[in-house]
């Protein structure tokens, strides 16, 4: 399977025609405008997973103003990012986790938009290294400090669906939807998913029901009774239902 390699934000491999992820998030633009063509889809039935890519070019502008030597400290964590995306492109994921992980703790705690691309390119690596866990853990810290980050939703969404967590995977890629409603992956894998978790919330909600139908009996069987001994009946004028006894 080929993988698509960007460097902007790290990188997984996306299926076939899909790159998951720029490394770098291009400045001066919308999130949804450098996501557009990003986003890791995978097979359902063979857990294939696409490359996430590591956000690369300089982000505009911290959340606040800085000091000059935060500035500094910045902009040593953003060279530490472009050396993390170099050894991304070489696949070298684990010299290039080292260099954003370093990169995060250069950085100041106020340059949230930037921790936001260090955190989210270190995801893209572990989706590369099948850490599903920790690309997750990393994805969290992302949209932590950038809620509506699509580049660590893709990502995020993506680790789920690797771990079988279809619920979140779900979730995740529907959010993307309500951010960019143009994103073609998500779109995608909202039509996959769907019927996929509807199917188990309907297997699930059997399941409680024979298990609450199982303890009722158990209980009223000290008695000499049964749930069938109980008949619920609903009365068309008002839609209430009432319980009838028989033996």
């Amino acid at each position: 399977m080929p993988s698509a390699v960007v460097i902007e934000d790290v990188t997984d491999e996306t299926r076939q025609d899909e790159s998951l992820a720029d490394l770098e998030d291009k400045p001066g633009k919308e999130e949804s405008e450098q996501q557009q063509h990003e986003g890791l889809t995978k097979d359902t039935a063979n857990s294939a997973v696409s490359t996430p890519q590591p956000d690369q070019a300089s982000t505009a502008g911290a959340s606040a103003p800085l000091s000059a030597d935060e500035e500094k400290a910045l902009s040593e964590a953003e060279q530490l990012k472009q050396d993390g995306n170099k050894l991304y492109a070489a696949d070298d994921l684990e010299a290039a986790v080292a260099k954003y992980q370093e990169a995060l703790r250069v950085a100041p705690e106020g340059a949230k938009k930037q921790r936001a691309v260090y955190y989210a390119n270190l995801a893209a690596c572990h989706l590369r290294t099948k850490h599903f866990e920790d690309a997750v853990q990393d994805s969290n810290a992302a949209l932590e400090l950038e809620p509506d980050y699509i580049k660590a939703l893709l990502r995020r969404a993506a680790a789920y669906e690797e771990l079988d967590d279809l619920e979140h995977a779900l979730a995740d890629n529907t959010k993307i939807k309500e951010l960019d409603p143009g994103n073609a992956s998500a779109g995608k894998a909202l039509q996959r998913l769907t019927p996929i978790v509807n199917e188990r919330r309907e297997k699930m909600k059997d399941e409680m029901l024979g298990q609450l139908k199982d303890l009722g009996n158990t209980v009223l069987g000290k008695f000499g009774l049964s749930l069938d001994n109980f008949k619920a009946e609903k009365d068309p004028s008002t839609g209430s239902y009432s319980i009838n006894f028989k033996q």
